[in-house]
């Protein structure tokens, strides 16, 4: 019993004219209840409560104040019998008695219920899924599962599991705590019986345990050697052999190198971990090395890995174009050990007919496909092409269409002897020292700055693109063919035809050609790069001037 409240009815004073005083024959009494002394009861049993009130003849009615849900409530009666509710831990029931009395007086007690929990323990239940046949070998993947396991209490469950090796070799596995554990079965020279020990925990904190045998077969081979995986590696790289990933059934091996195939050093060959630096190569070289694993009891095992090396690959980028050797005055073979690793010997052009594959046609390794004003792919012999693809770069070019006026005004957009002086516009408009040239150098009747003969193309739609642009100083050197040093001109003609012979204004021989990149000279940046095609060279050029120039696109990107 926690209270006793009472209400105390109003008791109204009555008198009565022409009589003498007169006193209650029926006084007032004041209400009371008892709700029973506190219980001690354990979860899901039986429990009585037993209220008494005041004056008698009353009602009774009782709720639940606060702690867990209890079946039955709210109930009215003097006495109630109630199951304790299934708790998961120990817990507290208040309950409230309200008894109203004949008169209207309505008083309340309240009875607290300390209910037990009893937790009834997990059963830890292993089962083995796999392998489907039993018993294991070498190699097998052996799955255990606790997921049979369970908790008998109605509302319970295994929150967590936990995995002990107890005895066998030790194994592998990715986690202790999860239901299912997996591992790989060892190497051995006896029979073996491994045990595991699982403990599942529920959710009110109870453990249980159960242990489980499984009997791994011995193997037929008790050292296993592994050279580790067979490499393809490019020349003058550092090679690594790994054997650590031999198996035996001691816990300890020493490894020996023997190289079988091809001739190198390597750094230790009494190490399980060895190395060595590949040798240069112009071709796919095969290499093979041997490892012979040997255990603490003398017991050995080999294996063989193979090493392919190759030449360094040669990137999205043209060779120069060179193909002979020289001394300081004369031609000499490429292999001569006095003048060692020259560009011929070197690159895309050394190994043009052996490794590399043209999709197309071009002097040396460089490899151009001619495409038609649609940007279809034409033959190599094909004379009416409108611009060429370079397949090692993957850039469309301009082609320049033939000559058939004289400047200032009797010549065609694209023709090869239009210059044009250094204008092109950036995201804000004009790049800084962008000079407009005038209507006499170009076929344009507004100016010949290179932004006008940019728009003019692209709205041509020319070989199938609106992306045409000036190249960069990267770009334009790719097409220089450096083997044609002494010529007139260093690019190939039979792909880059309409080339002019020389500069307009100049005497001597000098092919300007602009890329869009601005010199730095740190001043005014009044200077751009060309590269002269006819000898290769680079210059920072005023942008005032004017200049040959080949548009260029990228394949693929957007039109």
């Amino acid at each position: 019993m926690r209270a006793l409240f009472t209400l105390l009815p109003v008791v109204s004073l009555l008198s009565a004219c022409g009589g003498s005083g007169g006193g209650n024959d029926n006084p007032d009494v004041a209400a009371s209840v008892n709700a029973g002394i506190d219980q001690q009861v354990i979860e899901k049993s039986e429990f009585t409560l037993t209220a008494i009130g005041s004056p008698a003849n009353g009602t009774f009615s009782w709720q639940r104040i606060n702690g867990p849900a209890v079946e039955g409530l709210p109930a009215d009666g003097d006495e109630q019998t109630l199951t304790a509710p299934d708790v998961k831990t120990d817990s507290q029931l208040l309950l409230r008695v309200n008894y109203q009395t004949a008169d209207g007086q309505l008083v309340s007690d309240d009875v607290m219920i300390d209910i037990v929990s009893n937790n009834q323990l997990p059963e830890a239940v292993v089962t083995q899924i796999a392998p489907t046949e039993l018993p294991s070998d070498y190699k097998d993947t052996i799955t255990l599962s606790g997921s049979e396991s369970s908790d008998p209490d109605e509302n319970g469950a295994v929150n967590s599991f936990r995995w002990q090796q107890i005895a066998g070799p030790t194994v592998t596995v990715d986690s202790f705590s999860n239901e299912t554990i997996s591992f790989s079965h060892p190497l051995l020279d006896v029979n073996t019986t491994l045990v595991w020990q699982l403990t599942v925990t529920d959710d009110e904190g109870g453990e249980a345990s159960i242990q489980y045998n499984h009997k791994l077969n011995k193997t037929d081979k008790v050292v296993i050697a592994n050279a580790g995986a067979d490499q393809t590696v490019n020349e003058v790289e550092l090679v690594t052999l790994d054997a650590t990933a031999s198996e035996t059934v001691t816990d300890t091996f020493s490894c020996h190198w023997e190289q079988v195939l091809g001739t190198v050093t390597l750094a230790n060959q009494e190490q399980c971990i060895t190395s060595f630096t590949a040798p240069k190569t112009e071709a796919v070289n095969t290499f093979s090395f041997e490892v012979t694993v040997t255990d603490s009891k003398g017991r050995t095992d080999s294996d063989v890995v193979q090493i392919n090396i190759e030449s360094k690959p040669l990137g999205l980028i043209n060779d120069t174009g060179m193909n002979t050797c020289y001394n300081n005055t004369q031609q000499v073979t490429c292999d001569s050990p006095d003048f060692p690793r020259q560009d011929a010997a070197l690159g895309r052009d050394s190994v043009v007919n052996t490794h590399i594959n043209k999709v197309g046609a071009g002097d040396s390794a460089f490899d151009f496909t001619k495409l038609n004003e649609f940007a279809d792919e034409l033959p190599d012999n094909a004379s009416d092409f409108s611009c060429v693809r370079d397949n090692v770069t993957g850039l469309i070019w301009e082609v320049k269409s033939p000559s058939t006026g004289t400047l200032p005004n009797g010549t065609s957009l694209r023709e090869g002897q239009n210059h044009y002086t250094w204008y092109l516009n950036g995201e804000t408009g004009a790049q800084a020292g962008s000079q407009l040239g005038a209507t006499t150098t170009c076929s344009s009747t507004n100016n010949c700055g290179l932004q006008v003969y940019v728009n003019a193309v692209n709205s041509s739609d020319y070989c199938g693109g609106t992306n045409w642009r000036v190249p960069t100083y990267t770009e334009l050197m790719t097409l220089l063919d450096y083997s044609q040093h002494g010529q007139s001109l260093l690019i190939d003609n039979d792909y880059f035809v309409n080339t002019p012979t020389q500069h307009a204004f100049v005497k001597q021989p000098f092919l300007p050609y602009w890329t869009s990149q601005t010199a730095a000279d740190g001043t005014s940046l009044s200077q751009a790069y060309i590269i002269d095609m006819s000898d290769g060279n680079d210059l920072a050029y005023p942008k005032s001037e004017t200049a040959f120039v080949r548009l260029v696109r990228t394949a693929g990107a957007s039109q």
